[in-house]
């Protein structure tokens, strides 16, 4: 069970594909603030923290960015304002204006024109009228948000299941399929999702979103102190059902109970990763 506290940062990808070119990255340097490299790559703080689904301005040496958004298009329907089309889809009218250097003036958009938006809406979206957009455009974003949470989450669960019975090494290489740490497992079922974690289980506690035990859902990353002395040094990924897929010395890759006595009083802290 690895106890190293180098905190190499998190990335999580996109869930949902665009239809055009592929995303390009940035690696974050020492001294590198979102601000600076979205000025280098001619976007915003905003869209930067969007596309890589930050939570806040920090960021860490190591981290690896997407830089330029996938893209999707939609045909301007009647009606249809830029400040109507960024609030469709969750984005801003400077961060469109930047997609769409073409548009010279942001009052002026006509029917029937074709514009790059964020690829993060799918394809029915666009198909839909003005006013029944305006309508359920919030609802039906959530709940799309959802659902891909959902299969994400089973996906994680299945690629962990496929190495059950790997064998238990401490300080293995996340690149081994054929032993594991706690740490190396977590970081490489979630890394054939798209979704980066830092190597310790310390470090993998500091990123994506703290939740309560009780409001644990599937594929959250749950986090145990075994020896007692306040720091992290094991974890698992929450399976539903009160049971983790996790690694352990005498059982290698296998389900275990975070309800059972012993991981009960051990368990410290959950975080979600999958936003």
């Amino acid at each position: 069970m690895k106890k190293s506290f180098i905190l190499t940062g998190t990335i999580i990808s996109s869930l949902l594909a665009g239809q055009t070119a592929f995303a390009s990255s940035y690696t974050v340097q020492k001294g590198d603030t979102l601000w600076g490299i979205s000025k280098k790559y001619n976007t915003t703080v905003e869209t930067l923290k969007q596309m890589n689904h930050l939570t806040s301005d920090l960021i860490f040496p190591g981290q690896i960015l997407k830089v330029d958004e996938k893209k999707d298009t939609y045909t301007v329907n009647p009606g249809d304002t830029l400040s109507k089309i960024a609030k469709q889809f969750n984005t801003t009218v400077d961060a469109l204006l930047k997609m769409n250097p073409e548009i010279s003036n942001p009052n002026f958009i006509k029917a029937g024109q074709t514009i790059y938006v964020p690829g993060s809406v799918t394809a029915s979206v666009q198909k839909q009228t003005a006013s029944s957009v305006s309508a359920v455009s919030a609802t039906s974003s959530e709940n799309s948000t959802q659902a891909a949470n959902s299969s994400l989450a089973d996906r994680v669960i299945q690629i962990g299941e496929k190495y059950l019975g790997a064998k238990y090494l401490y300080g293995a290489s996340p690149s081994r399929t054929d032993a594991f740490d706690c740490s190396s497992f977590t970081m490489r079922v979630f890394s054939e999702v798209g979704i980066s974690l830092p190597r310790s289980s310390a470090a993998q506690s500091q990123v994506g979103t703290p939740v309560s035990f009780n409001q644990l859902q599937k594929g959250d990353l749950v986090f145990f102190d075994t020896d007692f002395d306040g720091a992290i040094n094991h974890v698992g990924i929450y399976a539903g059902n009160g049971q983790m897929l996790n690694v352990s010395t005498s059982k290698g890759v296998s389900y275990a109970s975070i309800g059972s006595s012993y991981w009960k009083e051990r368990l410290v802290k959950a975080v979600r990763v999958i936003n």
